[in-house]
Parts: C-alpha cells; sequence; structure tokens
C-alpha cells in the first residue's frame, strides 16, 4: 500500500513538473526565448549578429585570412559596411590572399559587450581582431555613484544577461530561472533598485555623468578582450576613439547641431549618450586607459584618434562617420595592417 501510494505520489509530481515546464518554456517563448533552447536567448535577444559567426568553422591556421570587427554603430555594418570596404582594398593590395571578414559591432554596445561577445566566440579563431569603442559606455555613467555598478548591472540590459549566465541548467529546466528571475523582480522592486537604459539617458540623470564611474570597467574591459586574444593565439589591435565636437560650439542634442556636421541621411544626437561637456570628457578618459593597456601589455595599436581630421566633413555627429569619413577609416586601418606586415 505504501509503495503503491509513493508510485502514484511521484507520478503525480512528475507530471506537475513536466507540465509546469511546459507552460513555463511556452511563457518563454512568447518574450523571445527558443523553446528547446532558452539559452539560445543571448543570441535572440541581446547579440543578434551573433548567431551567424558562431557557427562557422573559423580557424587561423588555414589559406583564409580571418578578421573579426569588434566595437559599438561606427564599425557597425549598417552605419560604415567597413568589412566591404577593407576587403576591397586588401583584396587589391594582397592579390594572392583571400579574406573574410565577421563585424559583429553593434549599436549601442561597450567594452563589457564586446568582452562577452569575445568569449563566447570560444571555438572561432581569428587571423586578427580589431576593438574600435569609447563611447557607449558613458550612458552607464549616467546614475548616482550609489547606485553605479562595476559590472553594469544597474543597465537592466547586463542584468538580464548575467541573470541567464547563472543558470547554465536552463535548457534542462526552466524552473530555477524563472523562480530566480521572479524573486528578482520583486525583491528590486521592494528594494526600489534604480535601473537606467541600455541605449538612451533621462535627463534627470545626465547630471551624474560627469563622474566618469566606467573608467575602472573599461579597463577591466579591454583587458578581459586582451587576456581571451592571447589565450586563443589571435592578434588583437587596439584602436582609439576618434570623435568630432565643433570648436567653439555648444552642443545642445538638438536638429540645430547638425549644421555643425557633414549633413549626413542619419545621425545621432549627441544627448543620447549624456551631456556633451561628459561626453567629450569620458571618451577622453577611456582613451588614455586603452594607451595604458597598450603599453602595459605592448599591444599593436592604431591611434585612430590622431589619425582621424577633426574635419566637419568627415563626421556625422560626434562619433559617427560620413561616407567621406567611412571611406578614411578604412584606409586608415587597412594601411595598418600594410605597415604592420600583419598579413603574411
Amino acid at each position: 500500500m505504501k509503495l503503491r501510494l509513493f508510485l502514484f505520489s511521484a507520478i503525480f509530481f512528475l507530471i506537475l513538473f513536466l507540465l509546469t515546464e511546459i507552460l513555463l518554456r511556452l511563457t518563454l517563448v512568447f518574450f523571445g526565448y527558443p523553446f528547446f533552447k532558452p539559452s539560445d536567448n543571448i543570441y535572440k535577444s541581446y547579440y543578434t549578429n551573433l548567431d551567424p559567426v558562431r557557427q562557422k568553422d573559423i580557424k587561423s591556421n588555414d589559406d583564409i585570412f580571418d578578421v573579426l570587427i569588434l566595437g559599438g554603430s561606427v564599425v557597425s555594418t549598417p552605419w560604415s559596411n567597413l568589412e566591404a570596404r577593407l576587403d576591397t582594398i586588401l583584396k587589391d593590395e594582397y592579390k594572392d590572399r583571400k579574406f573574410a571578414f565577421y563585424n559583429i559591432a553593434g549599436a549601442g554596445h561597450t567594452s563589457l559587450d564586446n568582452a562577452l561577445k569575445y568569449t563566447l566566440l570560444d571555438k572561432q579563431r581569428f587571423d586578427l581582431v580589431f576593438y574600435y569603442e569609447a563611447i557607449n559606455e558613458n550612458r552607464a555613467n549616467n546614475i548616482p555613484a550609489k547606485d553605479f555598478r562595476q559590472d553594469y548591472s544597474h543597465i537592466q540590459w547586463y542584468d538580464g544577461i548575467y541573470l541567464l549566465q547563472a543558470h547554465p541548467e536552463i535548457n534542462i529546466t526552466v524552473i530555477p530561472y524563472v523562480v530566480d528571475k521572479a524573486i528578482r523582480f520583486i525583491r528590486d522592486n521592494i528594494k526600489k533598485r534604480v535601473f537606467i537604459s541600455q541605449d538612451k539617458v533621462d535627463p534627470a540623470y545626465a547630471v551624474f555623468g560627469s563622474d566618469i564611474k566606467t573608467a575602472v570597467p573599461y579597463q577591466k574591459n579591454i583587458e578581459r578582450l586582451i587576456k581571451t586574444a592571447a589565450s586563443r593565439g589571435d592578434k588583437l589591435v587596439l584602436m582609439s576613439y576618434a570623435s568630432y565636437f565643433p570648436p567653439n560650439v555648444k552642443l545642445t542634442g538638438k536638429e540645430k547641431d547638425m549644421k555643425h556636421f557633414a549633413g549626413c541621411r542619419f545621425a545621432s544626437p549627441v544627448t543620447i549618450w549624456g551631456l556633451p561637456e561628459n561626453v567629450h570628457k569620458g571618451i577622453e578618459i577611456h582613451n588614455m586607459g586603452l594607451r595604458k593597456l597598450v603599453k602595459k601589455y605592448r599591444m599593436p595599436f592604431l591611434d585612430m584618434e590622431a589619425t582621424m581630421p577633426k574635419d566637419s566633413t568627415l563626421f556625422c555627429d560626434v562619433c559617427h562617420v560620413s561616407e567621406a569619413g567611412a571611406q578614411r577609416f578604412a584606409h586608415e586601418m587597412a594601411g595598418f595592417i600594410i605597415r604592420e606586415k600583419i598579413v603574411k
């Protein structure tokens, strides 16, 4: 009798578990999680241009010279079409070599996003990796110092990524993940935890951006890139960040600012990163941190900040490049590859 009761209870709880699991998975599907492999939400909801690259067999010991591009929107495909420009220039220079470019730079992505994305490409090996980004970090500064987190978890975007990473069992069962997510939601609301957006700045918090709290985390994230590349045998090239803040002009973030730039079809107001003076300050501090790492680790370095002329015709806004700017940018990168004899 006891055995029968035990078996009945075990079957009942197993059915209950399976029903709960299926119901929760269906709920997660509604929010963009794959049903059978919900861990892949990192590629579906966060790093959407990473999935095609991670599924490729990329080796650094074959006859194809593989180049990975990391960064933010400036070097992303929609903004600068950088990989196509580099391919054209380098194929003309190295007529006997085959090139393959993988651009996983993304709008709004910080040094942390790039470190995470590069880590996720653990099975791929590249002949060359370029890193270019130092402005998106500034958004993280627009929060009171007491609410800032070194791991950027005060931004909901990263808080969500960390939650996914904390549950490696999610493909087997989503129950612990969902329970944890619910508990965190309740706890954060009770404690009135402050979060900021990954892609815009709350004007009420912009004043806090003068304190460049991202200086140390930025360097740590770049150092993570350096160490990951070294462990894989990938050649990493760091680039300082070029920006253009029109001299003797007080930018406002309004449409009238555009008369000081190239007049591109698409441009971003400086205020999407914070107050203009804080954004400028942040870029300078991040560049300083990057230069320190270049010196410490003796890294290959392209000083794009010094190389790109402070010319309004080359910039759509304080960082994105115009057509002429994109051409100049690509030629500087290709010229560096040729001068440094990186392609063997």
